[in-house]
């Protein structure tokens, strides 16, 4: 049985569990557990210390069918690969200490370099609080992005801040409560700090050429782990609307059943259109076969951000769109697709779906200058 087998066996639990996600703002130790059990913390951990180390589309898929049951444990889920990625950029020895305990590390981390690293004897001093770190309870490692500091000074690349990847055991890094939100409230998106840590050199992504393109190929990569809880969400929204209407649904003052509606066939038929378009961009990146220069490199980084931030745009019109013809159905906290809107478009804020990574993708196209976003 694949992965994602297992996975698909234990939707209806989480589905069930749904509602008790969001009020604790994150997953119980029983739900990580079954999780565990199906392969969910090792989609991305190398098989060299017994993970899975799927490839990203086959990891999406996981994602995908996770959000059809709760787009907030998808979201953690993918999060935690996305958290694998990058750890399986570190020296090897360091690879070596997170996963002595077997593959199933539940990891997190911050993308953006929110905090600083200085520069001293045998490694780097951390400070800094950095936002939107799912699961950070959970974790029993945590990746953070710093600006690098040598004495008093910022150290620059070129024109631009220098920045480095460290790893830190949980226990060194502190939870601020802060995720209290419109929606994914389960993710536990909370911010960390910390105060002046000592990070050990061999603790940090190195700074080989290498090693920094494998990094930022899985941060642009991650943008489809995005994307493809988007899908999951709209998938599970579309579903719920097809069966208000197959099950009998009148709409107020209404003679007509809403599934007898051509007007509401016309809707919810263009709803799957547009989700149908959303899905097959995101997996449509993994078929292209450009060659490996770097402009290549850099123009395919952009085209996964690109990709995710229009195929999460399309997503949550089809979101939406369904929750429009739920009616006033939909309206209540224990519905369902109330959840699902409120998470869409939670996860529509986050900056690698933005509007940028447009501008990225076609400055790249007519060779300008199109900013960090690549």
């Amino acid at each position: 049985m694949t992965t994602l087998d297992s996975v698909r066996a234990l939707l209806p639990e989480v589905a069930k569990l749904a509602d008790d996600v969001e009020r604790d703002r994150g997953l119980s130790p029983a739900l990580l557990d079954r999780l565990r059990a199906a392969g969910c913390l090792r989609l991305a951990a190398p098989r060299s210390h017994g993970g899975s180390e799927l490839a990203v589309p086959d990891v999406l898929r996981v994602v995908e069918a996770l959000a059809t049951a709760d787009g907030s444990v998808a979201w953690s889920i993918g999060q935690v690969a996305l958290s694998q990625l990058i750890i399986g950029c570190a020296p090897p020895a360091t690879v070596a200490t997170v996963y002595a305990d077997g593959p199933d590390v539940y990891a997190a981390g911050a993308v953006a370099p929110k905090g600083r690293a200085t520069t001293v004897d045998g490694g780097w001093r951390v400070s800094g609080q950095w936002p939107y770190v799912t699961g950070c309870q959970r974790a029993s490692w945590i990746y953070l992005n710093c600006v690098l500091v040598s004495g008093r000074a910022v150290v620059t690349d070129g024109d631009r801040p220098a920045t480095r990847i460290v790893l830190l055991p949980a226990d060194r890094v502190g939870v601020v409560d802060t995720w209290n939100t419109l929606g994914l409230r389960g993710t536990g998106s909370h911010d960390v700090s910390v105060g002046h840590v000592f990070c050990p050199a061999e603790q940090a992504l190195s700074e080989g050429a290498e090693t920094a393109e494998r990094a930022a190929t899985s941060i642009a990569q991650s943008s489809l782990i995005i994307a493809s809880v988007a899908v999951g969400i709209a998938t599970a929204a579309l579903r719920d609307v097809t069966d208000l209407a197959t099950h009998g649904k009148r709409p107020a003052l209404s003679a007509t059943r809403l599934q007898a509606s051509p007007t509401f066939q016309e809707r919810l038929g263009e709803a799957q259109m547009i989700l149908q378009a959303a899905r097959a961009l995101v997996y449509a990146q993994f078929d292209d076969d450009r060659s490996g220069s770097a402009v290549d490199v850099a123009l395919r980084r952009a085209g996964y951000r690109a990709a995710a931030a229009q195929a999460t745009t399309m997503a949550a019109e089809a979101t939406t769109r369904a929750y429009g013809l739920a009616g006033g159905t939909a309206i209540y906290d224990g519905a369902t697709l109330q959840r699902r809107l409120r998470d869409i478009h939670t996860a529509t804020q986050h900056f690698v779906v933005g509007r940028n990574s447009f501008t990225t993708y076609g400055a790249l196209l007519v060779d300008a200058d199109g900013g960090t976003g690549a």
